[in-house]
């Protein structure tokens, strides 16, 4: 039994110890972000994990409403210009809201939804040597506790490059 969480131990701390891509970006991100109300958006902060694996956080919300989102993204390179990548992911959404409106089937509360996207992240810092990040994602969203069932949202970031 030792051996064995010896050697899971040793595979964990070799792929997200040793080779992890440490580049890190910060910045806003808006738009129709995780299926929120559109112009909802906020802080956003990305780091790789590993390799083209990152992480993509979103603490914000819009009119009645506050969201953090976490997304899973595995990243990977166009080929058509330095720095150009698309990308795909998952997670998930939780927050509150306060809809002052009648006639909604929910009017408050906390709300959970899953959310994936496909985008294009940008780097501009290889092309033209500034460390800013561009982002375009869309994808669904999927309500599971008091929220709408099923929504398609798309986002934009800006973010600061952290080296």
């Amino acid at each position: 039994m030792g051996k064995i969480v010896f050697l899971l131990s040793s595979v964990f701390i070799m792929t997200f110890g040793f080779s992890q891509n440490h580049q890190m970006s910060i910045g806003l991100k808006g738009g129709n972000a995780a299926g929120g109300r559109i112009f909802g958006g906020g802080l956003n902060f990305k780091t790789f994990i590993g390799g083209n694996n990152a992480l993509e956080f979103t603490l914000g919300g819009g009119n009645n409403h506050l969201r953090g989102s976490v997304m899973y993204e595995w990243q990977n390179s166009t080929s058509i210009v330095d720095g150009l990548d698309w990308f795909i992911g998952v997670g998930g959404a939780v927050g509150t809201w306060n809809n002052l409106s009648t006639g909604n089937t929910y009017n408050q509360g906390l709300y959970l939804g899953a959310i994936a996207a496909i985008g294009l992240d940008w780097n501009l810092d290889p092309l033209i040597g500034l460390p800013i990040d561009l982002a375009f994602d869309m994808g669904p969203y999927i309500g599971i506790i008091n929220s709408i069932g099923f929504g398609w949202g798309g986002s934009g970031a800006i973010r600061y490059v952290i080296k």
